[in-house]
């Protein structure tokens, strides 16, 4: 879906530099054995998908979900927000509103909440 390849609200290059440096800190920051064991998860994933609308299998989604979870844990809480927010600022505010009005609403609320859930959990087992 050629959506997700435009740039949400103004381009904005010097922002978005800086949100890329973020993210390469937190990769450079975050456990390599994770970061190789969440990269063979995804690559196992990806050689499993048989169906014609390209989803991988539940359990190769949870595998994955599993193991960025723990690369996120093995990096500092602040090196993490940083990201986060980094990104944020060069998100328009007006994206998730649209994306949720392309899809069934409630899923949208469902995977969300289970999104936020996971998030916790990482939390609960981040470095310090």
């Amino acid at each position: 879906n050629g959506l997700y390849l435009q740039a949400p609200g103004q381009f904005q290059p010097l922002k978005a530099l800086k949100a890329i440096d973020k993210m390469i800190v937190m990769g450079a920051q975050a456990d390599p054995k994770l970061l190789s064991e969440a990269a063979a998860a995804h690559h196992k994933a990806i050689g499993n998908i048989q169906t014609s609308n390209g989803m991988t299998t539940k359990a190769d989604w949870y595998s994955v979900n599993a193991a960025l979870g723990r690369v996120v844990a093995s990096v500092p809480e602040k090196t993490v927000m940083d990201v986060y927010n980094s990104v944020a600022e060069i998100t328009d505010p007006g994206v998730p509103a649209y994306l949720k009005s392309l899809v069934n609403g409630a899923d949208a609320e469902k995977a969300y909440a289970a999104f936020l859930e996971f998030k916790d959990v990482v939390k609960r087992n981040q470095v310090k």
